[in-house]
């Protein structure tokens, strides 16, 4: 394929896609949402101008449920494309030793220079450097540490021009090691957009944020990165009430994530919290013993981590886990003494989030006593509710009405009527679903 056929293919590709959507009833707009690119882009695809890369034709196949014929043509076209030019680079060769050195029999002794200064040139070509990419991890990493601290929708809006920034950045050439680096930064800004559109509500974005995640860390090579970005997935999932998904996903991060850190979140965030929900005692077990085996090589340390900690779980963290584990099994005899531990610490570091989650399972272990205490299990609840007032968190509300569930027997209970009243309301007045972001890919 000369240029002007490959121009020519990818116009056809473009026209293709419009065609098929339009088949599906989608308009630009819509269609944009549902691959999470923008609207500009799709448009600018369908005319041949933009030529994104094979991601973007997966998800349209997807979408379209085409089979994959899409991604065929793309690849088909790419081939070709690649062939190409190297025809072409073989043939700049051939010119140019026709101006370099030859010995008495016509064997070639050196280059041309201009040759050699060429390839220097085209090896130092790149759109990117450490610095640049030096801030974005930075900000990434700051962004992590900010999430529990900030409200989810500020830190959304925060994240939104960093996004922008790294679609510019993937769309340039990077040498191998940088491209790495942007992939891993890349992965845990879609990670973090995913752990945040669960706060907000937004179930089907943060599923395809935690994804996107996936693919990237994937892309990247790197085992610590893959097993950060299962344990988002299975974070989500569980939220989600998909727990043989949020086990599957914590328990391929474990066999990727090998000696990484993350083996900690993975095992007792993920793994125990979903074989509680599904009835396994020795699995909750098992997970909960690893994770606290693994902890113990770590030095001991009052600070907390962050929720998507880069590195292992705090003691606190891993605390708040197990009891929420045991609760969901009906044991709330032995969970006091890690509730406690979790909620001073959470308490001195001031996280909203987390303060609240620890006191609704203190409030539900106090219903699990032979003794039931009602009365005090809806004071923290009401603290719970109270420290979160001006956030939305969706893991709160969720865990406020699994106490309402197991406090069915006490419905008479005035403070109890009145805990209901205002998770209802809260509920009711939800935060509007954040709109699709451009994707990295």
């Amino acid at each position: 394929m000369a240029d002007d056929e490959i121009r020519t293919a990818r116009r056809n590709l473009g026209r293709r896609l419009a065609q098929l959507r339009k088949a599906a009833g989608h308009t630009q707009h819509s269609f944009a949402r549902l691959v999470q690119y923008g609207r500009s882009s799709v448009a600018s695809t369908e005319t041949g101008h933009q030529h994104p890369d094979r991601a973007f034709w997966t998800r349209c196949d997807t979408v379209l449920q085409t089979g994959g014929v899409l991604t065929v043509e793309y690849d088909r076209i790419n081939d070709r494309h690649r062939r190409q030019r190297r025809l072409s680079a073989l043939q700049a060769i051939e010119g140019n030793e026709s101006k370099a050195g030859n010995s008495a029999d016509g064997s070639i002794l050196w280059e041309d220079k201009d040759s050699i200064d060429a390839r220097r040139l085209a090896l130092k070509t790149s759109n990117d450097d450490d610095a640049r990419l030096a801030y974005l991890e930075n900000e990434v990493r700051q962004a992590i540490a900010d999430n529990e601290r900030l409200t989810p929708a500020m830190l959304m809006a925060r994240m939104r021009p960093l996004r922008g920034y790294v679609d510019q950045l993937m769309s340039g050439r990077q040498h191998p090691p940088l491209r790495a680096r942007l992939y891993v930064a890349a992965a845990q800004l879609s990670g973090l957009l995913g752990a945040l559109a669960l706060d907000l509500g937004a179930f089907g974005l943060a599923h395809a944020y935690a994804a996107e995640a996936f693919d990237l860390a994937e892309a990247a090579q790197q085992p610590d990165a893959q097993g950060w970005a299962r344990a988002t997935q299975s974070l989500i999932a569980f939220y989600s009430g998909d727990y043989y998904d949020a086990l599957a996903y914590a328990q391929d991060g474990l066999r990727l994530a090998g000696p990484s850190p993350h083996r900690v979140r993975l095992s007792v965030n993920g793994e125990a919290r979903a074989y509680a929900r599904l009835g396994d005692r020795y699995g909750v077990d098992k997970a909960v013993d690893r994770a606290l085996t693994i902890l113990s090589d770590y030095p001991s340390s009052s600070q907390v981590t962050a929720s998507l900690t880069l590195g292992p779980y705090c003691h606190a963290r891993a605390a708040a886990n197990t009891a929420t584990a045991y609760l969901a099994l009906g044991n709330g005899v032995d969970v006091t003494g890690h509730l406690n531990t979790a909620i001073n610490a959470f308490d001195a570091a001031g996280l909203p989030g987390p303060q609240a989650l620890s006191r609704l399972d203190l409030a539900t272990a106090h219903l699990h006593r032979d003794n039931p205490e009602p009365e005090q299990a809806c004071s923290l609840v009401l603290e719970a509710l109270d420290l979160t007032a001006d956030q939305r968190y969706e893991s709160v509300h969720q865990r406020a009405r699994q106490f309402l569930a197991m406090a069915r027997p006490f419905a008479q209970q005035p403070q109890l009527r009145h805990v209901a009243e205002l998770l209802s309301a809260r509920t009711q007045t939800r935060a509007p679903t954040p709109p699709g972001l451009p994707s990295p890919l």
